[in-house]
């Protein structure tokens, strides 16, 4: 089969496909979103530029429908639900 040109009957074709949601469904996700990279240790303005950058689709689409304001205040949301904690080895910082 030629590169680009897709087989229909081959299982392991990628196939994308929309699902409908809601405006509360659409929050949930930005919510997902915020909170696992919140999770991480990531501060509140790096997880905005996460949902600002246009590679990042199901962020960029929340961004989209729900508006800066409210992604925003997810993401305080969730930093504030995850605050990050620094462990620090205090005899390796004796040492530096």
């Amino acid at each position: 089969m030629p590169y680009d040109d897709p087989d229909p009957s081959d299982p392991s074709m990628l196939v994308g496909v929309t699902a409908p949601g809601t405006a509360d469904s659409t929050r949930a996700m930005a919510a997902v979103f915020a909170d696992e990279f919140a999770r991480l240790g990531h501060p509140a303005h790096e997880i905005f530029g996460l949902f600002e950058n246009p590679h990042y689709g199901g962020p960029h689409a929340a961004l989209r429908a729900l508006g800066p304001l409210a992604v925003l205040a997810i993401v305080r949301e969730a930093v504030a639900r995850w605050p990050v904690v620094r462990i620090v080895d205090a005899a390796r910082k004796e040492e530096d």
